[in-house]
C-alpha cells in the first residue's frame, strides 16, 4: 500500500547559524503543534477542544487525581510537547486574565517548591495583559510593554540558544497577520522547555492551528 505525504513536514536539523526569525512569515516556519497535558492541569482548570483550550469559568473543581506533575495551587497547565534541541513557534488566543509562557521541566509545581507561577521563578517566563499594558515576567520581576490589548499572542523559543520571544499577533493588510515584539529573553537553560498557561477566573486560552 502506497502511503500519502505526511500531514506535517519534519522540522529541519538544528542550525545555530541561521538568522533569528522576526516576521510572522519567518516565525511560522518553526510552527509546532501543541496539546494540553491534563496530567499537569491544576484542579480549577477545564480542558476541552481536544486539548487545545483551557478554561476557568467558575469555581467548580475538576475531579482529577493528584499526581507529581500536577500544579497544586497555581492555576496552570503545561503542554505535552516540549522543546529540546530545536526551535518552535506557537500562537494562542486568550480572553480575560491569563499568562502565556513556558517553563523548564524542573520548574516547581507544588507549594513546597516556592513560587510556581509562570515568570515567578528563574525557570519560567510569561506575558499577560495587566489592565492598561502588558507585563512580561521572569524570576519574579516584571517589565511593562505599552500596547493596546491584542487577542492573540505568539511565542518563539530557541531551546539550545536559550531564547524566548513574545509577540503580539495583529491584523495586517489584505487579511494578513503581522507580529510585533513584546520582549526577548536570553537565558542559559539546558533542559526541556514546555509551553504553559496560567488562567484566572472567567478566562481562557485556546491554542491556534497553523491555518487559522
Amino acid at each position: 500500500m502506497k502511503l500519502g505525504p505526511p500531514l506535517y513536514k519534519k522540522a529541519p536539523p538544528y542550525d545555530s547559524n541561521i538568522t533569528e526569525p522576526s516576521t510572522r512569515a519567518e516565525l511560522i516556519k518553526y510552527w509546532i503543534n501543541l496539546s494540553l497535558d491534563d496530567r499537569t492541569a491544576q484542579k480549577m482548570l477545564w480542558l476541552s477542544e481536544g486539548g487545545a483550550k483551557v478554561s476557568r469559568m467558575s469555581e467548580e473543581v475538576c475531579p482529577v487525581l493528584d499526581r507529581p506533575e500536577r500544579y497544586e495551587h497555581s492555576p496552570q497547565v503545561l503542554c505535552k510537547e516540549g522543546l529540546l534541541g530545536n526551535r518552535g513557534y506557537w500562537e494562542v488566543d486568550c480572553e480575560g486574565w491569563v499568562v502565556i509562557g513556558a517553563a523548564c521541566e524542573s520548574a516547581g509545581r507544588k507549594a513546597k517548591d516556592g513560587p510556581c507561577g509562570l515568570g515567578e521563578n528563574d525557570l519560567s517566563w510569561g506575558v499577560g495583559w495587566a489592565g492598561s499594558c502588558y507585563h512580561v515576567w521572569h524570576n519574579g520581576e516584571n517589565i511593562e510593554f505599552q500596547a493596546p490589548l491584542c487577542p492573540t499572542i505568539g511565542i518563539y523559543a530557541d531551546q539550545p540558544a536559550g531564547i524566548i520571544k513574545f509577540f503580539l499577533v495583529e491584523d495586517g493588510e489584505n487579511g494578513s497577520k503581522e507580529t510585533r515584539l513584546i520582549h526577548r529573553f536570553v537565558s542559559s537553560f539546558k533542559e526541556k522547555l514546555f509551553p504553559g498557561f496560567w488562567v484566572g477566573r472567567n478566562s481562557y486560552c485556546w491554542i491556534r492551528k497553523k491555518d487559522q
